[in-house]
């Protein structure tokens, strides 16, 4: 009762066709996703503003135009027209007003800007903060630097 090799299959040297196929699928689907990222990336970095390696000029016209009218925030000139006020409790209609930006809870006392263009009430120190980078109301998103008509 000797056990005899031949009883044995030699799977350590067998390769087949199937595992070829497998592992080139996996390499195609890889190579694909990279590529699929890199494309998602390059689009976000030119939609952002950032050209790749210098070629602003040699972008698409539609990408360059959207740089060139896009707006920072608002002058400071701009912004120091927007008028001050002291927040007061009887002054809002029902409950307590709450800064969107910051999320803390206006007490009374409390020097706040209203957007004249949607009447949005921020503390002071955050509207200026987001004003100097966005030309637009945090929550509505319009533009603050038209009065309401």
């Amino acid at each position: 009762m000797s056990s005899s090799s031949a009883d044995v299959p030699d799977v350590a040297g067998s390769y087949r066709v199937c595992d070829t196929v497998v592992l080139f699928c996996i390499a195609l689907a890889c190579g694909v996703s990279v590529l699929a990222l890199a494309v998602c990336f390059r689009r976000v970095f030119e939609q952002a503003g950032y050209a790749p390696g210098g070629a602003a000029s040699a972008s698409s016209g539609a990408a360059g135009r959207r740089r060139s009218s896009r707006r920072s925030g608002l002058a400071p000139s701009e912004l120091a027209a927007i008028p001050k006020s002291t927040y007061r409790r009887c002054a809002v209609a029902g409950g307590w007003a709450q800064c969107a930006i910051c999320l803390v809870v206006m007490p009374d006392g409390e020097v706040v800007r209203r957007l004249p263009a949607c009447g949005h009430m921020f503390h002071v120190e955050c509207i200026d903060t987001w004003l100097y980078s966005h030309p637009t109301c945090p929550l509505c998103r319009c533009d603050v630097g038209q009065d309401k008509v």
